[in-house]
Order: structure tokens, then C-alpha cells, then sequence
């Protein structure tokens, strides 16, 4: 069962009275995608990272896999291991995205991948994730995904489920495919778990839209998406963090880093009744 932890109680509710007291106008959301925004189990299984349904889903050359494993088992431990230098592991996460990136064009990655995944996992949203999204337009709050997985599938699952919507911005490893649908390489610079403090934020639209709104909302799973602010101008940063497993050993850590800890893969409804209190639904 989930459970809600606070660094600091009496500054996570000082904050909270602050971005009231300013209102919703003034507020912004930036959200990581896989196991934030998705649950992390399903039926008792891990749900699979957007780049893992790809990787395990059988959709291209035969020894795609095995290369593509072999690259997991390189890497993985590295990206998961929170003792090691974060100069080294940024160096490895940046060969690893690199690799793996050029390992799906040659393999063969298409268009028909992205529809084939959307079709056979169709409820991958965390519980009021949906909810989540149409308070955040109903609102007018931009939200900014920012994830380090495919971007072409984090627009399909939102436009599955009718969530596309004009407040939303999607920053992530998004696809260019040829006219034979064919992939030829990401649009732009590689966003992988250690440079999302690094990534500029090119999008004129967005940054427009929220140079007005200096108050954040931040929703992540791991400790890389705490800077996926670092680019924007802010005044104040209400950080939530989902810790999905291994909750014994990392909740210490979770708790110093992030002003409230959702635990054992929890719901969005925290996050939603936190919302309603902000707008003054909730007295």
C-alpha cells in the first residue's frame, strides 16, 4: 500500500501556501513520463520503460535483442547505483543512449512499433493519471513531460486516451522516420536519466507561456529528474518523488531529496488532492 513521506513537513506546507497564494496562473508542472506518470507494476509485473517494450517486444532484427541486452547489462548497474561519480555515470549514460540510439535505426525501428505498443499495452497510466491531466487543462497549467524515452509513444498514449491536449509539452527522444516509415535518428539532442539538467529547453512557445508562471510543481522517480529545471527561471520548486521499490534502502535518500516520497508504486491522487487544495477547491 502507498505510503506519503515529507522531508520537512512545516516547509512542504509553506510552500504549498505560497503557490496558493499566488494562484494557478503562476504555476507550471514539469513531469518525468515512465513510472511517474505510469504505473511500475501491472498484474503484479513490472511494466516494461518505453525503450524495454521496444527492446522485449520482438519488433525488429533477430539480434536486436541480444544487442540491445547486451547493452543493459553494461550500463544498467551503473545508472542504478547511487555511490558511484556522477561525472562517470553521466559519461556512461551518454554511450549508452548513443549506442542504443544507432542499434534502432539499424536494427530496423518503424512506425508501425509505435502503433503496435499502443495497442497492446492500452493502461500503462499510473491511477489518476487521467484525472491529473484534465485538472491541469481544465486549469490552463502547463505541464512539460520531460523523459528520457520515446517521445513518439508518450504523444500516442496521450492521444489514445484523449489527453493531447494544448497545455502539454512533450521533451523527450522523439523519432524522425523517412517516407517508408523508417527511422533515421532522433529530432534532436539525446535526453537520457543523467543530463536533464543539461537539456535546454529550445521549445519558444512553451517558454513563453510559462515566463509568467515561476512557481513549479516537479514529479520524478529518480534523483536525474530533480534537474529538469536547472534550465528555467523559478522562484519556487515543490518537489514530489515516487520511490517504486527497494524502499527500505532508498527512502532516506528520497526523503532529502524531494519534499514529499510516494511509496510502493502509489496512485496520483495525493498529487490530485494536493491540486484542488492549491485552486481552493478543498477548504
Amino acid at each position: 500500500m502507498e505510503q506519503v513521506y515529507f522531508h520537512n513537513r512545516e516547509l512542504f506546507q509553506q510552500k504549498a501556501r505560497e503557490i496558493k497564494f499566488h494562484g494557478l496562473d503562476k504555476l507550471h508542472v514539469v513531469s518525468d513520463f515512465d513510472r511517474t506518470l505510469t504505473k511500475f507494476f501491472y498484474e503484479g509485473k513490472k511494466i516494461p520503460s518505453t525503450i524495454a517494450l521496444i527492446r522485449e517486444g520482438g519488433y525488429l532484427t533477430e539480434d536486436y535483442p541480444k544487442k540491445a541486452f547486451a547493452l543493459f547489462d553494461k550500463y544498467h548497474s551503473i545508472e542504478m547505483d547511487e555511490t558511484i561519480d556522477l561525472d562517470f555515470k553521466f559519461k556512461k549514460m551518454q554511450e549508452w543512449w548513443e549506442a542504443h540510439e544507432k542499434l534502432l535505426v539499424k536494427s530496423g525501428m518503424h512506425r508501425k512499433v509505435i502503433e503496435d505498443i499502443l495497442k497492446r499495452y492500452p493502461k500503462i497510466f499510473r491511477e489518476g493519471t487521467l484525472s491529473f491531466f484534465d485538472y491541469l487543462n481544465s486549469h490552463n497549467v502547463p505541464l512539460l513531460i520531460f523523459s528520457s524515452g520515446i517521445g513518439n509513444l508518450i504523444e500516442g498514449y496521450l492521444e489514445k486516451n484523449n489527453k493531447l491536449t494544448p497545455n502539454i509539452h512533450i521533451l523527450s527522444n522523439t523519432f524522425n522516420f523517412d517516407p517508408e516509415g523508417y527511422a533515421t535518428g532522433y529530432k534532436d539532442r539525446i535526453i537520457h536519466t543523467m543530463n536533464k539538467s543539461e537539456t535546454k529547453i529550445k521549445n519558444e512557445k512553451y517558454r513563453r507561456l510559462i515566463s509568467s508562471r515561476n512557481n513549479v510543481i516537479l514529479l520524478g522517480d529518480s534523483l536525474g529528474d530533480l534537474g529538469m529545471v536547472d534550465d528555467l527561471d523559478v522562484n519556487l520548486i515543490l518537489k514530489i518523488g515516487f520511490l517504486n521499490e527497494d524502499v527500505e534502502n532508498k527512502l532516506a535518500l528520497y526523503k532529502s531529496k524531494f519534499d514529499v516520497v510516494i511509496t510502493n508504486d502509489g496512485s496520483m491522487d495525493y498529487i490530485n488532492e494536493l491540486l484542488y487544495e492549491l485552486d481552493g477547491s478543498v477548504k
